[in-house]
């Protein structure tokens, strides 16, 4: 009995010497993380409306910040008004703070809506975007580009500026710092006079 109790207690630490070098070393961040392939999250406010939808193929929450990065995400911010078509964003990466109430995109991040009453279709490109959906706030302070297209696809005018603010609910559009504007002649509707025959 005595040999077997030797020979178990000697098997147990020859395995705790090999473990060493089998078991990589844990670290210790304070948190875990948690991995979601095809994510989809909805966002409310505080009056129950849908106020953004965000589509990701990867995502990763890291608990010990709170935070969750994503890849190739897609957003669909909504307005209060239904018949106003949501704003879609599309960007390399993302990130989701302050329990959904913020959201940074970053790396060809591009933000579009539909044609709406008078307006065309708005395009806007950055390379990084911050957003507050419950404020219904879009904020950048790198270059960025916005413009808006006619019914054939041509810009009506193109707008570009190194920092930029965009409130949707009440539409309200601030530029900042070397704001470069070039508008299309054509009437309001934005359309082009035909060309002259050859």
């Amino acid at each position: 009995m005595l040999a077997v109790t030797g020979l178990g207690l000697l098997g147990w630490l020859a395995w705790l010497n090999l473990s060493d070098d089998i078991l990589p070393e844990l670290e210790h961040s304070g948190g875990y993380a948690q991995r979601l392939d095809l994510a989809t999250s909805w966002q409310y406010g505080e009056d129950g409306a849908l106020s953004y939808r965000l589509v990701t193929p990867e995502a990763v929450h890291l608990d010990a910040e709170n935070r969750y990065e994503f890849q190739s995400p897609e957003a669909q911010l909504l307005d209060d008004d239904p018949a106003v078509p949501p704003w879609t964003l599309r960007a390399s990466t993302g990130t989701l703070l302050d329990d959904g109430e913020t959201i940074e995109l970053v790396g060809a991040v591009q933000a579009s809506r539909a044609p709406f009453e008078e307006r065309g279709r708005l395009e806007l490109t950055t390379e990084r975007l911050w957003l507050y959906p419950e404020q219904q706030l879009a904020l950048t302070n790198v270059p960025s580009r916005l413009r808006e297209l006619g019914p054939d696809e041509t810009p009506r005018w193109v707008s570009h500026a190194d920092e930029l603010s965009l409130d949707w609910n009440s539409r309200v559009l601030t530029q900042i710092e070397r704001v470069h504007d070039v508008i299309q002649p054509g009437d309001q509707l934005g359309d082009q006079p035909d060309p002259a025959p050859r």
